[in-house]
């Protein structure tokens, strides 16, 4: 259209598919209260609380790190975000599809074949070999996977409105100072394996936690508080019901 070379756009002449929003389902006050409760002690205690008091985004909360806090002046700088993103989705697939059939075949095999003495020698030798063989195929797929699957990184955040500082409540300065000692003893346990990157929300070994398993554990957390099974979003949308007036 705008060289010219058409007279009609006509992508214009397609009517475009319906979008459907997803609704919105804030915790009230004693549904809140009760996530809290449930999720005391657990791994997640202090990163449920500071994303609900704070109305942090998912990965905004999984990007923070220490020096973002500052737990005497009871504030919190959001600067950057971690998501799960990158990789070649072509060459991904074709590796699917291979690590798929290397797995069925693998399964096809006969798990103890080697103990069942009516088999010849030579068909346990062959099982062997055949098994050798698949799993070294399959770690070469899983290799070659490992360079073209996405990855947990930092990126920028959503708008630049989105760097901005929070005043940290209470109840998040609690949760933070308990979950920084808990920090420093699996520090400790981990030892040479720990990888520092100053984050507050870390896995076992000090690496950006897997966005997938925190809505993982988020929902066994509201099960087992017999709660609505909400999104981990709907908590930042539960932190500005419960912070209006009429919340």
């Amino acid at each position: 259209m705008r060289w010219g070379l058409v007279s009609v756009n006509v992508a214009t002449l397609i009517d475009a598919p319906r979008t459907t929003s997803r609704e919105i389902q804030p915790l009230t006050p004693d549904e809140a209260k009760a996530l809290l409760v449930a999720s005391r002690e657990h791994s997640l205690e202090a990163f449920i609380t500071v994303a609900l008091a704070c109305g942090l985004r998912l990965g905004e909360a999984l990007g923070l790190q220490w020096p973002d806090i500052d737990l005497d002046a009871a504030t919190l700088q959001v600067r950057r975000a971690v998501q799960r993103f990158g990789g070649d989705p072509a060459a991904r697939r074709p590796l699917l599809a291979e690590r798929r059939r290397l797995r069925a075949a693998l399964k096809a095999l006969p798990r103890d074949h080697s103990r069942r003495r009516h088999e010849s020698d030579t068909a346990t030798c062959e099982t062997a070999d055949a098994r050798a063989r698949l799993t070294s195929e399959l770690e070469a797929v899983r290799a070659a996977f490992a360079r073209v699957k996405t990855k947990v990184q930092f990126t920028e955040l959503k708008s630049s409105r989105s760097r901005r500082t929070i005043a940290l409540p209470a109840v998040a300065i609690t949760a933070l100072r308990t979950h920084r000692i808990r920090q420093l003893e699996a520090r400790l346990a981990a030892g040479g394996r720990w990888k520092d990157d100053g984050l507050v929300f870390t896995s076992s070994v000090g690496t950006p936690m897997e966005p997938r398993n925190v809505t993982r554990q988020f929902k066994a957390l509201l099960r087992a508080a017999k709660l609505p099974n909400i999104r981990l979003h709907d908590l930042r949308h539960s932190c500005a019901t419960l912070c209006s007036p009429k919340g």
